[in-house]
C-alpha cells in the first residue's frame, strides 16, 4: 500500500512539473511567435512581405519542403517586430491635418485639380475637405508652397477649378487634408 501511495505521489509531482513546463513553454512561445492563416491567392512571397521575414526562414520555421500553401493553413512567424506591416505602416504613413486653403493665383486657367503644399511630396494625392460644408476634392501636388508671408497661415493652395469645387464662400477656407506622407 505504501508503495502505491509513493508511486501516486511521484506521479502527481511529475504531472505538476509537466503542467508548469507546458504553461511556461506556451507563454514563451506565444510572446515571440504569431501565426498567419493563408488566404486564397497568398504565397510565401506575399506573406514574407507582410511580416518582413525571408521566405527561407518561413519555410524553415514551418518545416516546409516546397513553396506550396493551402487555404486556411497556419504559417508560424517567430520573433517578429512588426505584426502586420501592411496595416501599421499605412496608419503611420497616412497623415491628417487641419489647416487653411486658398487658390493659386493663376494667370492661365487650368481644368486640372492641382495643389501646392508646404510638406507633401510632389506627386502626392491629397483629399481636401471643406470644413464649412463637407465638400471634398482630390488634388495632386505639383510643387512646394513657398514659405512666404502670404502663405504663413495657409498650408495648401489649390487650382481655381479645385477651389471652386469646394464651394468656398471666402478666399481662405478651413480644410481637413488627408494624404500619404
Amino acid at each position: 500500500m505504501k508503495t502505491k501511495l509513493k508511486l501516486f505521489e511521484a506521479l502527481i509531482i511529475t504531472i505538476k512539473v509537466l503542467f508548469i513546463s507546458l504553461i511556461s513553454y506556451n507563454l514563451s512561445f506565444s510572446q515571440d511567435t504569431t501565426f498567419h492563416i493563408v488566404k486564397k491567392g497568398e504565397t510565401l512571397y506575399s506573406i514574407s512581405k507582410i511580416y518582413d521575414v525571408e521566405i527561407t526562414l518561413l519555410k524553415k520555421q514551418n518545416y516546409l519542403t516546397s513553396n506550396k500553401l493551402s487555404v486556411n493553413q497556419k504559417i508560424f512567424i517567430k520573433n517578429i517586430n512588426v505584426i502586420n506591416k501592411n496595416s501599421s505602416d499605412l496608419e503611420e504613413k497616412t497623415k491628417k491635418e487641419e489647416s487653411f486653403a486658398a487658390t493659386i493665383d493663376e494667370s492661365i486657367v487650368s481644368d486640372k485639380y492641382l495643389a501646392l503644399h508646404k510638406t507633401a511630396e510632389v506627386g502626392a494625392i491629397i483629399f481636401v475637405k471643406n470644413q464649412m460644408n463637407g465638400n471634398v476634392v482630390i488634388v495632386r501636388v505639383v510643387g512646394k508652397l513657398p514659405n512666404t508671408g502670404i502663405n504663413e497661415k495657409i498650408s495648401i493652395r489649390l487650382s481655381s477649378i479645385a477651389f471652386e469645387k469646394l464651394d468656398a464662400k471666402d478666399s481662405t477656407i478651413p480644410v481637413e487634408l488627408t494624404y500619404v506622407k
